[in-house]
């Protein structure tokens, strides 16, 4: 599958390219900034012997078969205005967190971003709940495998962001509709100060028990 991760060289899109790449698929990592994407595509094909490349945001929009929507929130609106039809009808996972920038538990960072697109797509959104630092360790040390909430109205682009999920390492858990996010959104705020207060690592994760 070709991926393309529109925000690249961040740590998350850094951490699931690699993971992505490891597994077969063929990486596009989009930036604002050709030089670095460049380096660091190098490194990860490098690091996982995969197919990793280094392009422009409208490159990776328009070559991804699923797009993953990794820029910081506040500039997401503008770049999909910008990109538009190259993100018609496919597969964006959204892992984003607007961290207040949204009326809270009113609307979700996604939703949001689906409005400003303006075009249909398949939106999920997924990873807004796991810190970049778990993506190399998708089992805790005491073994337990850690979970990935995601959510959609989509249901074949839910099970394919499910499998990918998977291929991280993380369980893939379903939380239903999009608007599910607006709760998704407000876990994360939550997150940070519990791993702060248990040692500010970013290794903590939600575990759904039954």
């Amino acid at each position: 599958m070709r991926i393309g991760i529109l925000g690249g060289t961040g740590r998350m899109g850094r951490g699931l390219a690699k993971a992505w790449a490891k597994k077969g698929h063929e990486i596009f990592l989009g930036s604002r900034f050709p030089d670095k994407v460049q380096q660091v595509a190098q490194q990860i094909a490098n690091e996982t012997g995969g197919k990793v490349y280094g392009v422009d945001l409208e490159t990776a929009a328009d070559e991804g078969e699923v797009v993953v929507l990794s820029l910081p929130y506040r500039t997401c609106s503008d770049w999909l205005k910008r990109l538009g039809n190259k993100l018609r009808g496919k597969i964006i996972i959204d892992i984003t967190n607007p961290f207040g920038a949204v009326p809270e538990g009113q609307t979700s960072g996604v939703e949001e971003n689906a409005k400003a697109l303006e075009i249909p797509a398949r939106w999920v959104a997924a990873f807004k709940t796991n810190f970049w630092t778990t993506l190399d360790s998708p089992v805790n040390k005491d073994g337990i495998t850690r979970d990935c909430f995601f959510c959609g109205d989509d249901n074949e682009a839910k099970k394919v962001v499910a499998e990918l999920i998977s291929q991280v390492g993380f369980r893939p858990v379903d939380c239903g509709p999009l608007k599910a996010a607006r709760i998704l959104d407000l876990m994360v705020p939550l997150m940070i100060d519990l791993d702060r207060f248990f040692g500010g690592k970013g290794v903590c994760s939600w575990k759904l028990l039954d």
